[in-house]
C-alpha cells in the first residue's frame, strides 16, 4: 500500500474501532450475507418490471468478480476504475474489488473526457468498467494517452475492434471467466479479505470539484464503516425495507447510504433516472429516499401550486392543515402533543397529506438531504405535512456525515448536532473543522493537498463558514471561497441570499453574482410549471428563451428578487437581475452532479448577459 502515503495519521480512526465488531467493508457485506441470505438485496427495472438478486446471489457474483481479477493479476492496493450509472453492477463491482484487496475509484457518468483521462491516470487504474457505448468511444478516443489501464469491461455490448493495447470483456464474459478460475484463487480471495485493515484505503473518491482538477480523496474502510454505524440509530429502516436510489453512487452520500443499507440489510432499488423518480417511486414504494434538495424543492413547488390554483375552499384547507401540522411538529418535539390537536392532525393528515404520502408510494419512513443547503420553507413543509426529513451536513472527505438533524428534534435552518464519534469546532475566521474517524487518509498524491486541508492536530479544515448555537446544531452560512467581495471591499456571502431568492415558487435557479463589482447582481431561472399561468394572464410567450428577454416578466421576477432581499444589509441586497433563457445544467458544466453550481462555468457560459447587467 505504499502508493498511498499521507502525511495524516488517522489516529481517531483507531482509536474508534478498537471497540467495532466490524472493521472493514467486505466483513460488514458477509454479516448481511449470513443474516439475510435470501432477502432481495439489489434491484432494477427490466422488461417493465422490477427485479431483484438476494444477498447470498450478489455474494456469488462478488466472488465471481474478484477471482476475474485476480485471472488478471491484480495485486492488493491496485486500482480499478469505474464510469457507470446506479446499478447492480455498480455494487459488484465495489465489493469484489475490495474482496480482491483493491481500490475502487468510480468516475461520474457524466465526466469529461479531460476529467476521465486525469482520473485514470491519476489512480493508476489498470482495469475500467464502462457502461455505456458513449463511455467506450470515449475511451478509444483517449486510449493512446493512458499510462496504466489493461483492461476494460463493457455492460453494453460492444465491439473489440479499436482497442490497440487494452483487453475487451463483455460483463457476462468477465464473470464467466472469473467463475471458472474460482477453485483455483477462492483461498488467496479469503487470505486478502482477512489481511484487510481498518485504514486501509477502499476507495479513491475524486472531487468533482467546482474549481481546479479533481483530487482523489482516499477514503478507509474504516471510514464508511464509521460513517454507516454512527447514522444507523437515526434511519429507522427494518430488514428487506427498500431505499430508492437516484443520487449518483460515485457520490458518498449515496455511497455511504449502500452501505447504511447493507447494515441493516435492506433493499436497493435503482431508478432508471433522475427524470423518472416520480414513477419510480410509486412502483417501488420505498421506505427511505436520499437526494439533493432539488427534489424536495420540485415536490414543494409542485404541491403549492397545485393548492394555489385550486378553488378559495380547498386552499383554504390546505394552508388551515399546513398549520395545524405546523402546531403539531412544534408540540410533538416538546413532548406535549393533546387531544385536540392529536385530532386535528388527524384530520389534516386525512384530508390534505395522505394525498401526498401516497404521491410518494405511502411508505416513506425517512427522506433524506444533503449535498447542498436546504431551503428552510421546504424543510418546514415536508415536517408539517408528517414526514421525517433529515438534513445533513458533510463532504466527500469526511466520508460523508458530520451532521445530522435528529429526527426527535430538528432544527430547520440548522443541519443538526455531531453524530456519534465526530467533533466540530469553528475556527477563528468562521470555518468549520472537524476531526474523527470519518476523515480521509488524505489526497492521493497530493500530499500538499493533504497537509492544506488536515493539519498536524487531525482537524480537517471543510472550506464551509458556519456556526453552532448553544444546544450544538450547526448552521451553515456559505463557503469560505465563494464569499464574494465587492470592489468597495465589503464581503459577501451568496448562498443565504440565493436560498432566500429562491423561497419563491416563480423561482427555480438563482446565482448571486457580484465579486469585484460594485453591487450585488442575480442570474435567475423562472420556474417554468410554477409561472405558466402568470404568462398567460399576462401576454408573455412561454418560450424559455423569449420569456427571459421580455421586460414584464424581468420586473415581475425583479420585484420578487428585491423583496427577498429586504432582511439583508443594504450592499448585500441585489439590485438588477438577468433572467437566463434555459435551466442550468450538468451537460452545458454549470452544475456538478449534485446539483452544486460551478460559478466560473456559470459566469463564462453568461458573460454576455452579466456584461449587460452591469453596463446598463
Amino acid at each position: 500500500m505504499d502508493a498511498f502515503q499521507s502525511p495524516y495519521a488517522p489516529k481517531p480512526l483507531e482509536d474508534w474501532v478498537r471497540d467495532q465488531p466490524i472493521k472493514t467493508i467486505p466483513a460488514l457485506f458477509e454479516k448481511s450475507v449470513q443474516s439475510y441470505p435470501k432477502t432481495n438485496f439489489l434491484g432494477r427495472k427490466v422488461n417493465g418490471v422490477y427485479t431483484y438478486q438476494t444477498y447470498q446471489e450478489v455474494s456469488q457474483l462478488v466472488y465471481n468478480f474478484a477471482s476475474a481479477l485476480l485471472e488478471q493479476n491484480l495485486e492488493v492496493g491496485d486500482r480499478v476504475a469505474q464510469i457507470s450509472n446506479n446499478r447492480p453492477e455498480w455494487v459488484i463491482t465495489d465489493l469484489g474489488t475490495m474482496y480482491a484487496g483493491a481500490v475502487h475509484a468510480p468516475l461520474y457518468s457524466t465526466v469529461s473526457a479531460q476529467a476521465f483521462t486525469y482520473i485514470l491516470n491519476d489512480s493508476r487504474a489498470r482495469i475500467l468498467i464502462a457502461e455505456n457505448e458513449g463511455h467506450l468511444t470515449m475511451l478509444g478516443e483517449v486510449q493512446g494517452d493512458l499510462e496504466h489501464l489493461e483492461g476494460v469491461v463493457a455492460l453494453c455490448p460492444t465491439s473489440k475492434e479499436g482497442f490497440d493495447k487494452i483487453k475487451v470483456w463483455q460483463w457476462e464474459e468477465f464473470l464467466q471467466l472469473g467463475a471458472d478460475a474460482l477453485d483455483k484463487h477462492k483461498e488467496t480471495i479469503e487470505s486478502r479479505k482477512s489481511d484487510i485493515k481498518t485504514t486501509d484505503v477502499c476507495s479513491l473518491i475524486y472531487t468533482s470539484g467546482t474549481t481546479g482538477e479533481p483530487k482523489g480523496a482516499m477514503l478507509m474502510h474504516g471510514n464508511f464503516i464509521s460513517n454507516s454505524v454512527c447514522v444507523r440509530p437515526h434511519i429507522d429502516i427494518a430488514p428487506g425495507e427498500v431505499e430508492l436510489s437516484f443520487l449518483p453512487l460515485s457520490h458518498v452520500f449515496e455511497r455511504t447510504l449502500y452501505y447504511l443499507m447493507v447494515t441493516i440489510g435492506g433493499t436497493i432499488a435503482y431508478a432508471e433516472s433522475f427524470e423518472t423518480v416520480r414513477d419510480n417511486i410509486l412502483e417501488v414504494r420505498p421506505h427511505l429516499v436520499a437526494s439533493v434538495p432539488r427534489l424536495y424543492e420540485k415536490i414543494y413547488t409542485a404541491v403549492t401550486s397545485k393548492a394555489q390554483a385550486g378553488l378559495n375552499m380547498k386552499r383554504r384547507l390546505f394552508y388551515w392543515a399546513l398549520g395545524v401540522g405546523k402546531r403539531h411538529c412544534h408540540a410533538k418535539w416538546n413532548g406535549s402533543v393533546g387531544p385536540i390537536l392529536a385530532a386535528q392532525n388527524a384530520i389534516a393528515h386525512k384530508l390534505v397529506f395522505s394525498k401526498i404520502h401516497d404521491a410518494t408510494g405511502g411508505r416513506v419512513k425517512v427522506f433524506a438531504s444533503g449535498g447542498a443547503p436546504l431551503r428552510a420553507d421546504v424543510c418546514e413543509f415536508f415536517l408539517n405535512a408528517g414526514f421525517v426529513l433529515i438534513e445533513g451536513y458533510g463532504l466527500t472527505e469526511t466520508s460523508p456525515v458530520i451532521t445530522m438533524n435528529p429526527p426527535e428534534r430538528p432544527k430547520i435552518g440548522t443541519v443538526g448536532k455531531t453524530i456519534k464519534g465526530v467533533e466540530v469546532k469553528i475556527a477563528e475566521d468562521g470555518e468549520i473543522l472537524t476531526r474523527g474517524p470519518h476523515v480521509m487518509l488524505g489526497y492521493f498524491n497530493k500530499p500538499d493537498a493533504t497537509s492544506e486541508s488536515i493539519d498536524s492536530e487531525g482537524w480537517f479544515h471543510t472550506g464551509d463558514i458556519g456556526e453552532i448555537d448553544s444546544e450544538g446544531y450547526l448552521k451553515i452560512t456559505d463557503r469560505k471561497k465563494e464569499l464574494i467581495v465587492l470592489s468597495n471591499g465589503k464581503n459577501v456571502a451568496p448562498s443565504p441570499i440565493e436560498q432566500s431568492i429562491k423561497e419563491s415558487k416563480y423561482i427555480e435557479q438563482c446565482v448571486v453574482l457580484g465579486d469585484q463589482r460594485n453591487f450585488i447582481s442575480a442570474l435567475v431561472v423562472p420556474s417554468y410549471e410554477a409561472i405558466a399561468a402568470w404568462c398567460d394572464e399576462n401576454g408573455v410567450d412561454k418560450d424559455p428563451a423569449k420569456m427571459a428577454d421580455d421586460p414584464k416578466l424581468v420586473a415581475f421576477l425583479t420585484e420578487l428578487t428585491v423583496k427577498a432581499c429586504q432582511g439583508f444589509s443594504p450592499y448585500e441586497q441585489v439590485k438588477k437581475i438577468a433572467v437566463l433563457p434555459r435551466e442550468l445544467t450538468q451537460e452545458h458544466g454549470e452544475l456538478t452532479p449534485t446539483l452544486k453550481t460551478k460559478r466560473r462555468i456559470v459566469n463564462e457560459n453568461f458573460a454576455d448577459r452579466i456584461n449587460a447587467i452591469y453596463q446598463n
